[in-house]
């Protein structure tokens, strides 16, 4: 199996130095448990380890975009392959998918073939695409389903497939954009990397809709009307536009607001004063790739 994609952060084109990549990879190395795993809320003077696999996940990336080594590397292996049952199934999907993608990028194997788990999942999924406009978790679970066929090269289901262009066109609103409850930049980023995964057109009103979302102060905001924000959003403004390969008309307020989102630990918050989170500081740093590809 070949390794899942890996990015590089383009420090020497950092412009906001108040960013400290440094304190980053110690933060994330700190939310290490004795067991293997990560726990973003890991506190050992309280007795508090409980490590999980989205945090694991996360951690596995950001070091790899830090272009670091994972210190004991089989370590978390050996936990994350620990997450698996007997009989292949995980305990939940999100901990199935993270366990998974960060066995990829760390170049292990689950211990039991993975593949009827997630021609379950696809079955789920595909009952459930009608109604896929009411399920707000239906975009990004439908999202990450096909990214783990590619991932673990095995043949997407035909019938999980020819459901997603239905789905995506309940999700569409007039505006360009997609999300359940309405338009934002998120849930339009995870549309078209649903689009992508399966090879299904993208509309060209996306790029329009990621267009009228830039904008003071921060540089993308959630929605065209909106003057709020967050790192997953800025996140998927950016691939928008990298689909269609367009570069950002704010990239200066975009850099300052992952900056102001990192704390003294190194790690970012979702959001200026937010609590540092590992899956949040996976996303400053694919902020940055993207800015430097840009």
């Amino acid at each position: 199996m070949s390794p899942s994609r890996r990015f590089r952060l383009p420090t020497e084109r950092l412009a906001d130095r108040r960013i400290d990549l440094e304190a980053c990879y110690r933060y994330t190395l700190s939310r290490r448990t004795r067991s293997g795993g990560f726990s973003f809320y890991r506190h050992p003077e309280w007795g508090v380890e409980e490590p999980n696999a989205p945090d694991t996940c996360a951690a596995v990336e950001i070091v790899a975009a830090l272009d670091q080594a994972m210190p004991d590397a089989r370590g978390c292996i050996a936990w994350l392959q620990a997450q698996q049952s007997n009989s292949g199934e995980f305990e939940t999907w999100t901990i199935g998918h993270a366990v998974l993608k960060a066995l990829r990028h760390l170049g292990g194997e689950p211990e039991r073939d993975p593949s009827a788990f997630l021609l379950e999942c696809a079955e789920r999924l595909r009952v459930s695409a009608a109604k896929a406009k009411d399920q707000p978790g239906w975009l990004l679970q439908a999202a990450r389903c096909a990214e783990l066929f590619r991932i673990l090269e095995l043949e997407i289901p035909t019938a999980f497939v020819e459901t997603i262009p239905a789905a995506l066109a309940s999700l569409q609103h007039a505006d360009g954009g997609y999300g359940a409850a309405g338009s934002s930049l998120p849930d339009s980023a995870l549309a078209l990397a649903l689009s992508l995964e399966i090879d299904v057109p993208v509309p060209g009103e996306l790029l329009s809709f990621a267009r009228r979302c830039e904008g003071p102060p921060h540089g993308f905001n959630i929605a065209p009307l909106s003057a709020s924000s967050a790192l997953e959003t800025q996140l998927g403004g950016l691939q928008i536009l990298q689909h269609f390969g367009k570069r950002p008309g704010r990239p200066a307020e975009i850099e300052s607001y992952v900056a102001s989102c990192q704390m003294a630990t190194g790690g970012f918050g979702r959001a200026p004063g937010a609590v540092e989170r590992l899956d949040d500081t996976l996303r400053a740093l694919q902020i940055l790739v993207l800015l430097g590809d840009s």
